[in-house]
């Protein structure tokens, strides 16, 4: 079941999302952790877990922050935080990864299907201060174009 407090929702615990809004009432924070991946020799627990923060910024548009790295573990989890903050008719989301230290395939994969399905509801999707490896993917993808703006390139806080 999911609540909304303004424009922005909040998860219930049944989806493995927790969250909790901030004093002024702008910000919910999401701590996600995947566990109990598949394989071969049985099940692989992983600790790798995802936080995202979604607040509002300074134009009234919200901006996702991310922390922890985006693979394949996490990219999933991303996908659903960015498809639920997209499904309240919001015309730009931004994607701050100042707090992604690493972004395989995987997790550009995600990112570019939350841009493609924001797109097909008017929005669009910006990246804001990507990782090394993020811009890297980008170049060598061609992929920079299904996003509506990269900010930040190579601005970083210092060890991220």
């Amino acid at each position: 079941m999911e609540s909304t407090y303004g424009s922005l929702p909040v998860p219930s615990g049944d989806e493995g999302l927790s969250s909790s809004y901030g004093t002024n009432g702008k910000s919910v924070t999401s701590p996600l952790r995947a566990l109990g991946r598949s394989s071969r020799r049985g099940t692989v627990m992983s600790t790798t877990s995802l936080r995202t923060i979604t607040r509002v910024g300074p134009d009234g548009a919200p901006v996702v922050e991310v922390y922890g790295e985006l693979d394949l573990v996490t990219a999933e989890p991303l996908l659903e935080v960015l498809e639920s903050v997209s499904g309240h008719g919001c015309a730009v989301i931004t994607v701050d990864l100042t707090g992604v230290p690493f972004c395989d395939l995987i997790g550009l994969e995600a990112l570019v299907k939350a841009a493609d399905r924001i797109a097909l509801n008017c929005g669009s999707l910006t990246l804001a201060n990507p990782p090394s490896s993020l811009r890297r993917l980008l170049q060598v993808t061609g992929l920079r174009r299904r996003f509506h703006q990269i900010t930040g390139e190579g601005v970083r806080k210092p060890g991220v």
